[in-house]
Parts: C-alpha cells; structure tokens; sequence
C-alpha cells in the first residue's frame, strides 16, 4: 500500500473517532417530572443541568431555578445559568466555576435535598437526580437501587427522598502517562517500519505499533485525561489537548497496518539473499558444465 493510501486510512480514521465522540454525552430526553443533571467536570468545574420546563412560564424561570439549585449543590462557587437545547428539548444549564479544589483525594457532598425543595415549591412532586464523574477512580454513596453500573440515578419523590450523595474521586495521573508510552510505541515502531523498508524487521515494527494502538483505543484512552485535571496536575486547554491526544492512536493505527501489510508483500516477492535463482534455459549450443 501506498504512501498516499495511508494517509487516506489515517484521515478515515479521524472521522470515525468524531463521528463516535459525536455520539455519546448525556441525553436530552423529556422526562415526567424535574430532574437534576449534576456533571462533575475534570477541570474543577460542574454543570447542573435543570429539565423541568412543564410546569414553569418562562426560560427565564428555568434559569433561575437551575442557578439556585447549583448555588445548593456547590455552595460558594461562582455560577452562570443559560438556555441549551439538545436534540430539540430546551433546558437550563448551570456552569459551576471551582465546585472542588483539584488534589489526590477529592471529597464531594452534594446536598439534593435543598435543591428539591426549591422544585418542590414551584409544584414539582416526582423527579429525580442523575450523576456524572470525570473518569477516574470513585466512590458513591449511598448507591442508587439499580445497581453500581453506570450513570447513578435516583427517583425523587412520592415517598422517595432526595439523596444527600457523597463522592469520593481518587485519580490516578499515571494512567494516562501508560496511555501516552503506547502512543509513543506506536510512532516509534512507525518510524521504523517505515525506514526499514523492505527489510525483514519493518513488519514487527508495524506489528507492535498495530498491538500499542488496539491497547491505547481500547483502554478509552481519550478518558484518562480526566486523572491529570482531577488531580490538579493540569488544567484549561493543556489538559483537552493532554487529554484528546492519546486518541491518535487510532489513525495511527491504521498507518501501521498499512506498513504492516506493505512490509509482508515485500517479504514475498523480494527473494531473500542466498536464495537460489532459477536456472536459465540453456541456447542452442548446450550449456557448459562446470569442471567438463
């Protein structure tokens, strides 16, 4: 395969990553009742998203229910409210500046039940709280009835209380600097493959670059960023690019099983030294035999 067919499967790669970054993140879905989105972000934020439009007059009102609400969740952060809307249902979205202070060990508590009350006031009666964590090691408690997989999730109302929930986040910087060593194993067995050329060792360098990125892009590399902004190692626009860059590994992948495939086809065709080459047909006068 050529030069040029590899960066085509490279940037191939790159749209189906968007394409599946595209796909994931909360879900705006209309459901009875209010319920409270609470996004812990890695950067030491939140967000606090309120869908509670039915009963309410305005926007306005929405905005301001969810901004007392974040005010409850993360008491003394500074908060701005506006309008989103996702896949067509509008809801008010609370952004939280400094809802904890990064660090090794980050302890969370989020009162719900203030929060409620304020919904409840405004007529309310069943709902419920949702949570998402940055993705690093954690515990919630209490556990919400369905089980310790996936996003918590607790109904309010109708003789269920809202959950005071305590969060303990413990990050682990060092798995993204595992993530960032297979990046580099892949760029290196890259070069190599690509300078050894028809040599027999261009096709095990592409073969360990091509391991490297499967074991990068199914660790969900792109995630363990969140354990630097956790952790408070990095923040802002260094810690996107810190976090994102290990999803190369993808395209990257795709390259070397370009050069692993180019590698082996010249391994078959190109004879290897020492080999014994096909005899020629002997002309009209017969072919001489040594020592005759």
């Amino acid at each position: 395969m050529s030069v040029r067919g590899a960066g085509r499967l490279a940037v191939l790669g790159v749209l189906v990553l968007l394409a599946l970054s595209a796909c994931g993140g909360g879900g705006g879905r209309a459901l009875p009742g209010a319920w409270l989105d609470i996004a812990v972000m890695p950067d030491g934020g939140a967000q606090v998203d309120l869908r509670a439009a039915g009963r309410l007059r305005s926007d306005a009102e929405v905005r301001d229910l969810a901004e007392a609400a974040a005010r409850e969740l993360f008491p003394g952060a500074a908060v701005r409210a506006r309008t989103v809307t996702s896949r067509g249902y509008p809801f008010a979205r609370a952004e939280v500046t400094g809802a904890y202070r990064p660090g090794r060990r980050v302890p969370l508590r989020l009162d719900t039940a203030r929060a409620w009350r304020r919904l409840a006031g405004r007529g309310f009666d069943e709902g419920g709280v949702r949570l998402w964590l940055p993705s690093v090691p954690a515990t919630v408690r209490p556990r919400p009835p369905g089980g310790a997989s996936g996003v918590p999730e607790w109904a309010v109302g109708r003789g269920r209380p809202a959950p005071v929930v305590r969060v303990e986040m413990r990050p682990r910087p060092v798995r993204w600097f595992g993530a960032a060593v297979l990046l580099a194993l892949v760029v290196a067995g890259i070069a190599v493959s690509a300078a050894a050329h028809d040599r027999p060792v261009a096709a095990p360098a592409a073969g360990v670059s091509i391991v490297c990125a499967v074991v990068t892009v199914s660790a969900a590399a792109g995630r363990q960023g969140d354990n630097l902004g956790v952790a408070g190692v990095l923040g802002g626009r260094v810690l996107a690019v810190a976090s994102s860059a290990p999803l190369a590994g993808l395209p990257l992948g795709l390259v070397a099983a370009a050069l692993f495939v180019r590698a082996l086809r010249l391994l078959l065709l190109v004879p290897t030294a020492g080999a014994p080459c096909i005899a020629r047909r002997p002309g009209r006068g017969g072919a001489r035999t040594p020592g005759r």
